[in-house]
């Protein structure tokens, strides 16, 4: 599929849907799992990092049910569901982290702030939250 081709909504695969509905931001996240070029609004970054973590929260605690007598959250097969989880969709959110950055017109390097314990994931949030930018144009093909 080509990034010049429209999707539901009207919006091209290639531009950020600004007011991105839930679904639209999920399919949109997985045809563009390895695109760090270009934009990514901030309905299309949460709606899928929502997703993201109800899906960990789940995998997390389903394998509870069938393993009553262990604690909360140490199920080792939810563990490793979880971790099979985040490594499936690594690329993907590094990519729309990218994405996301270029919107507020940011570099996509600044997600090298994950390195820094606490105080980076805290800058990274608030860059995350940044409304669009005008500038941020700049990072489209």
């Amino acid at each position: 599929m080509s990034n010049d081709s429209v999707q539901p909504g009207g919006v091209a695969l290639r531009d950020p849907f600004y007011g991105a509905p839930f679904t639209e931001a999920v399919r949109r996240f997985w045809r563009k799992y390895t695109v760090f070029t270009g934009r990514a609004s901030r309905s299309e970054f949460w709606w899928w990092w929502v997703t993201s973590f109800v899906v960990g929260l789940v995998l997390q605690l389903v394998p509870q049910a069938f393993t009553p007598g262990s604690p909360v959250l140490e199920n080792p097969v939810g563990s490793y569901l979880f971790v099979l989880w985040g490594l499936v969709t690594l690329i993907g959110s590094l990519a729309l982290g990218a994405r996301r950055l270029h919107d507020a017109n940011r570099s996509g390097f600044w997600q090298f702030l994950l390195l820094l314990p606490v105080v980076g994931a805290l800058v990274l949030l608030v860059l995350f939250l940044l409304p669009s930018k005008a500038e941020g144009t700049r990072f489209d093909a």
